[in-house]
């Protein structure tokens, strides 16, 4: 066999030859291309294991984050990588409730939204806070939590049993107690018109700091925190099933609230996460860096203008079209309750825009 072989050697590459040039490639590009697959596939396999592996801290951390954390900028394009991570039955469903936990139904110590189209050019410009539910089992508790909207920093945050004022209080003087030593002069609590934050008690300890006050008509002008909540619940705490009670709940918070402040990537802040871009801010002088809100006041007077505008135009007298019997007929009336709600274009700013 070894001598027949070795007999019909120069046959059989002649063979080889003549079948590389029929297919249009050199000998040397089909080894490079079977060479390339093996590569391939302990590339694929090597990905797999490192998404697993910081899915167990992050257990719902999204494609484009972890294409940043995995620094994969060059090795795969991010559409590629997120089509291979649904196909591996990696991808991310949303998770969404209607839960209440705002009651603005009270007269007191309401504020205006002073953030419509606000521009944050540093940290302690803005805080915003707000208060969402966690359910384990048959329990229901609250977790209250303020957050600096130009680093995305979470300040300080508690959980509790019940939706108390006193709980809101705890966070704000913990919050003063973290900044302190900051210039605070130019800050604005931002926040839902719920009972806690109209409490005689929140509002003094802000006026006492003179702190500017801002509040929000509905959840989507409180879209940041809104969409923080999401993360927290639907992204860590859910996810990594942990908390069965209070105090284990309190405990799991810690270790959520240290990942997310430290280790989760922020597309709006260079891929930075909150406490790395703090950091980074102190040492840069001359700083340009800037994030412009979302201006809800002009975006609905945008719409109601455009919107009466159809409508007047609509009413323009019959032509010689339309009253031939033709389909170009304009709608005599145009319902402003037909128009699109308004979308968080800024407000949801993880690229995915975390």
């Amino acid at each position: 066999m070894l001598e027949w072989f070795r007999a019909n050697i120069d046959t059989y590459n002649f063979s080889m030859e003549k079948l590389y040039k029929t297919a249009g490639i050199t000998r040397q590009g089909f080894h490079q291309k079977k060479k390339k697959r093996k590569q391939d596939v302990l590339f694929y396999q090597r990905l797999k294991e490192s998404v697993i592996a910081i899915r167990k801290e992050h257990p719902r951390i999204g494609a484009r984050k972890l294409f940043v954390i995995l620094n994969l900028k060059g090795k795969i394009g991010i559409n590629k990588f997120e089509k291979y991570l649904s196909g591996q039955g990696l991808g991310i469903q949303v998770k969404r409730s209607a839960q209440k936990t705002t009651n603005s139904k009270h007269a007191w110590h309401k504020y205006n939204n002073l953030l419509y189209g606000y521009k944050l050019t540093d940290v302690n410009q803005v805080w915003a806070s707000d208060i969402t539910y966690y359910m384990s089992k048959d329990n229901v508790y609250y977790i209250t939590f303020i957050e600096d909207l130009f680093s995305r920093r979470i300040l300080a945050y508690s959980v509790s049993d019940n939706m108390l004022h006193n709980n809101n209080v705890k966070v704000l003087k913990k919050s003063l107690s973290i900044r302190k030593g900051s210039d605070l002069s130019n800050l604005i609590h931002h926040s839902d018109k719920g009972s806690q934050y109209c409490s005689l008690n929140y509002i003094d300890i802000l006026k006492s700091n003179n702190i500017k006050i801002s509040m929000a008509e509905n959840s989507m002008e409180n879209g940041y925190v809104e969409r923080l909540n999401g993360i927290l619940k639907n992204d860590y705490l859910y996810p990594r099933n942990k908390a069965c009670d209070l105090k284990s709940l309190k405990r799991e918070l810690d270790v959520v609230v240290r990942l997310y402040n430290e280790k989760r990537p922020h597309s709006e802040l260079g891929n930075m996460s909150p406490i790395e871009f703090e950091k980074k801010q102190k040492s840069v002088r001359n700083n340009k860096f800037e994030i412009v809100l979302f201006n809800f006041k002009k975006h609905n007077e945008d719409r109601f203008l455009k919107a009466l505008a159809k409508r007047m135009d609509n009413k323009k007298l019959p032509n010689h079209n339309n009253m031939a019997g033709n389909n170009h007929s304009h709608r005599s009336s145009y319902s402003l309750e037909s128009c699109s709600s308004a979308e968080l274009s800024s407000a949801s700013l993880d690229g995915t825009n975390i």
